[in-house]
């Protein structure tokens, strides 16, 4: 989990609120995404978009993460937190079992 220091730290770019995330789930989380088909992929974002969104604070005042998401987004998705899990997909592609978060 995340612990109280991170939470209070809030991210500002797609980065490090992806960084943020992996950093946040155990090895068997990781191979599960970085296996996922797009339609489990798709279903996965739609339950873990809200919480995202309070708890990077996108909507509340999160100016720096939310251009960030803007800055990146593809016109397919509009929702900043679809941005940080593509984001999240991207990092973990050639997943291999170990990642390096810097």
């Amino acid at each position: 989990m995340i612990d109280k220091k991170e939470r209070c730290r809030k991210p500002r770019t797609v980065n490090e609120a992806a960084e943020l995330l992996l950093s946040d789930l155990l090895i068997q989380h990781l191979r599960s995404l970085s296996c996922m088909t797009e339609k489990e992929f798709n279903l996965l974002c739609d339950h873990v978009t809200p919480y995202l969104n309070e708890e990077f604070q996108i909507w509340q005042g999160n100016h720096d993460l939310l251009e960030s998401c803007y800055r990146q987004n593809s016109e397919e998705f509009d929702n900043p937190a679809r941005v940080i899990l593509n984001r999240v997909k991207e990092m973990l592609s050639n997943f291999n079992g170990f990642l390096v978060i810097t």
